[in-house]
């Protein structure tokens, strides 16, 4: 069980975890370091097209931190990523794209969380899921905090999501 966390290290501790810094840094060292590219912020919110699939790679948390960090992509930019982390041409939607976009949810999640001293060794990442579909949802309880940032890798959008609360 994790430990109680007290209100103003709570309040310390959420500052930190939505930090959009913090994020964007682990966003461009992953990207650099596993794709060998650079992501671009995006000024807005960028969603998915829905054109012709959508994919959700979803990492828990959990310890220090009870949530979730999900990166959204469409099929597009799902193909880029698994390219360029296999260095293959990918022509289709299949196993090895969908473990690419897992793997790469799951580096991205523990990228951030080893910026945040008290995430680092105190919270957990689960095995990564990934979600497929046109037009859905990921409802979740409400939480403390939700963050959501999107990136531009190449010509192809990529949204991240991470929510939770400090038990």
């Amino acid at each position: 069980m994790a430990p109680t966390i007290d209100a103003p290290e709570q309040t310390a501790l959420l500052t930190e975890i939505t930090d959009t810094a913090l994020l964007d840094q682990s966003v461009d060292e992953v990207f650099a370091t596993m794709l060998g590219s650079a992501v671009t912020v995006s000024e807005s919110a960028v969603a998915p097209t829905n054109i012709p699939i959508t994919l959700t790679a979803v990492v828990g948390l959990a310890g220090a931190l009870s949530g979730g960090y999900s990166i959204v992509v469409n099929e597009a930019t799902a193909k880029q990523i698994a390219a360029a982390m296999l260095g293959i041409e990918i022509a289709e939607l299949n196993g090895d794209v969908y473990d690419a976009l897992g793997e790469i949810a799951n580096i991205l999640a523990g990228a951030w969380k080893s910026k945040i001293p008290a995430l680092h060794a105190a919270c957990l990442l689960s095995v990564p899921t990934v979600v497929t579909g046109t037009h859905y949802d990921i409802h979740r309880k409400t939480t403390a905090f939700r963050m959501a940032r999107s990136y531009w890798f190449h010509d192809s959008p990529l949204t991240i999501n991470i929510y939770g609360e400090c038990p």
